[in-house]
């Protein structure tokens, strides 16, 4: 799905990058990713991943890939200005919610507008009654100090949440939303690709289990309201997520 998806909207894309810094394969899907995706994710250990030097042993290409990556993604890039972040956000719901109506035939919306605490999106049944919630991250930048900062290795643990708006977010989930609730992760490093899902139970167990780590200040936090900056971040355990192809069943499953 995730290739069918890059070629669909390949022109939505395009325009929308053309004049922003990428990585050379940003958006793009090759054969060395599918042995990414099948080393780096279908055949790894969900508790004991895969160090990187092993990994570089069973993909002979991603040596140069991780040397390129590092000297890309070390330097300072988006200074996180917050215009240009909604509006990067926006573009990758709305693919997601044409793909979901249009070529799925699963009825996906906006979320409502007049409360903006609740997921940005939701899924319709036949009666269009909510049948679920659900937020789109993407994340093309691996972080690469991971096994520093966090302990654990960039492939896997780059999923960024923000702590204090994901803490905020689960309370109004478990309060006042009863319905299941997903976040979907947009994966786009160097290696690995596609994308993939996490329930709110799952984010939540992160919340409590996870370390937090607080990154830098950045030009951009100037432009934004003080109670907008999250500085303190938590990262998604990648093995213990769902494909979009495990997604689209769930979602089928819950509308029959």
């Amino acid at each position: 799905m995730y290739e069918e998806i890059l070629e669909l909207y390949k022109d939505k894309l395009t325009d929308f990058f053309k004049n922003v810094p990428t990585f050379e394969n940003q958006l793009l899907y090759s054969e060395f990713n599918k042995d990414c995706f099948d080393n780096m994710f279908k055949n790894n250990q969900n508790e004991n991943p895969f160090p990187v030097k092993v990994l570089k042993e069973k993909i002979p290409e991603l040596k140069d890939v991780c040397k390129k990556c590092g000297q890309y993604f070390m330097n300072p890039r988006n200074k996180s200005h917050i215009k240009y972040d909604v509006i990067m956000g926006q573009l990758f719901e709305e693919i997601l919610i044409d793909y979901f109506t249009n070529h799925l035939k699963i009825k996906a919306v906006h979320g409502d507008k007049t409360n903006k605490k609740y997921p940005d999106c939701m899924i319709l049944g036949k009666d269009k009654g909510i049948i679920a919630y659900f937020e789109v991250k993407y994340h093309c930048a691996p972080f690469i100090s991971a096994i520093n900062k966090i302990n654990r290795y960039c492939y896997e643990s780059s999923a960024t949440l923000d702590y204090k708006k994901i803490e905020r977010q689960l309370e109004i989930i478990e309060s006042d939303i009863e319905r299941p609730v997903f976040y979907i992760h947009w994966i786009d490093y160097p290696c690995l690709k596609g994308i993939y899902f996490e329930t709110s139970e799952q984010v939540k167990n992160a919340l409590i289990n996870e370390k937090i780590f607080q990154r830098q200040e950045r030009e951009g936090d100037f432009e934004k309201n003080p109670q907008s900056i999250y500085k303190e971040k938590i990262y998604s355990k990648l093995l213990e997520m769902g494909t979009l192809e495990e997604f689209v069943e769930i979602i089928r499953s819950m509308i029959k």
